[in-house]
């Protein structure tokens, strides 16, 4: 059995790869649970995709999946995409041996010339489905940015049919041997997995990843500030300031714990008034080169026509996708304006909640706003809200998806 990823040390780049500190998820985790219990119970297996917006913590949360696993006598392994076509690739992912398969169960015996006995076999090479298929123990296999799956050019022509039988045979249960494949990625991943024949999870199966809830968030902070800063008093002040800005995103909060662990380093541990300041204007500036890589290769044009679409809508307000492509269309034409809208959605400037399209973050709605808003955009919203013609809610309400999972019974988790 391969051994759990190591926590990753605090010199590292906090934002990347398993949570340090993780609270929440609580239900998508028992969910995981039922579903590895269930594939061990019918010898049979499926697949579970966890997917959302960049900093929505996917990859952590895949971690915690397959910790979950492996202390239930799962072997795990993670997999390269060309190990779901290449049996070489596969067989390093699993440590195995190069083996070989004899072939249509036939045998030849002959005497050679010196008298000796000669046995003799067709062999053939392994494939990649009698390798997940060579032993009966369960087996959880994890690929992270899954989004790639969706890529035209990512398998060659040939091997597109391999990986479509593949993906539904370990779908559908049909290697006699419980296999999860443990998926992560951005908000397109389901679009990916459809393309490729699989386009029906059951409910518990396909998981949107939102902000954490409120006692998670303060979980994750009061760690980072008294385990890892080994901050000296009560932290509360410093929680409450900080969970103000980083609204449950995962990403925010590390923005925010990095410039605290280092100001705490300098203070000798003592949270001060004036080392609070310091780290809320590190975060926030942290949190600004987050956004700006959301809508990186967006040109001003581009991020103006966005922040269009979003400045009359309150802080993490919802709006179609056929508006979002119809003020695209008429702006850049029918081919550009699709381009434009994946783009958006695969570097998540832009993520699906519930069939409608937010900016995933409430503060990267007003950054966005605020920054590339037109004038007259941003004169026509104030004069609907003077008139009471815009809808509002309370400002800083989050998105209601929190950890939602889809389709079919559409759950809101949260917390």
């Amino acid at each position: 059995m391969r051994k759990s990823r190591p926590r990753a040390p605090v010199t590292t780049a906090l934002d990347r790869g398993p949570a340090r500190y993780f609270h929440g998820r609580k239900l998508i985790l028992r969910d995981f649970s039922e579903i590895a219990a269930e594939a061990i119970q019918g010898k049979a297996g499926t697949t579970f995709l966890i997917q959302g917006a960049p900093g929505a913590g996917k990859t952590a949360l895949l971690t915690e999946c397959e910790s979950l696993a492996q202390k239930s006598g799962w072997e795990t392994t993670e997999i390269s995409s060309a190990a779901l076509w290449d049996p070489n690739e596969l067989q390093q992912s699993l440590k195995l041996r190069r083996v070989w398969k004899v072939g249509g169960g036939s045998v030849r015996v002959g005497i050679s010339g010196n008298g000796e006995a000669e046995v003799s076999a067709e062999r053939s090479p392994q494939t990649v489905k009698n390798l997940l298929q060579g032993s009966k123990n369960p087996l959880l296999l994890t690929l992270d940015e899954a989004q790639i799956l969706g890529k035209e050019n990512e398998f060659p022509a040939d091997r597109i049919r391999t990986v479509r039988h593949v993906l539904n045979d370990v779908h559908n249960g049909k290697l006699d041997r419980p296999v999860i494949f443990i998926a992560a990625g951005l908000g397109t991943t389901v679009d990916a997995f459809s393309s490729l024949g699989v386009s029906r999870f059951e409910g518990r199966c396909l998981v949107t990843l939102g902000a954490l809830g409120k006692e998670a968030e303060r979980a994750v902070l009061r760690d980072w500030l008294t385990k890892e800063g080994l901050a000296k008093g009560d932290p509360s002040s410093w929680i409450d300031s900080i969970a103000k800005e980083t609204y449950g995103w995962p990403q925010h909060i590390l923005s925010y714990v990095d410039p605290a662990l280092k100001q705490l380093g300098a203070d000798k541990r003592e949270m001060t008034a004036e080392g609070l300041n310091a780290v809320l204007e590190a975060g926030r500036a942290k949190r600004g080169a987050y956004y700006e890589q959301r809508v990186r290769g967006f040109d001003e044009e581009h991020r103006q026509t966005f922040a269009s679409l979003f400045v009359d809508l309150p802080l993490g307000g919802s709006i179609t996708g056929n508006a979002i492509r119809s003020s695209l269309t008429q702006e850049y034409g029918v081919a550009q304006a699709d381009k434009l809208f994946r783009r958006a959605a695969r570097q998540g400037a832009i993520d699906e909640r519930r069939g409608r399209y937010v900016i995933p973050v409430p503060s990267m709605q007003d950054w966005l706003v605020s920054n590339y808003a037109r004038a007259q955009d941003k004169a026509e919203a104030s004069r609907l809200i003077a008139e009471g013609r815009a809808r509002r809610v309370p400002e800083l309400t989050p998105e209601p998806s929190r950890d939602v999972h889809e389709p079919g019974s559409r759950r809101d988790f949260g917390r």
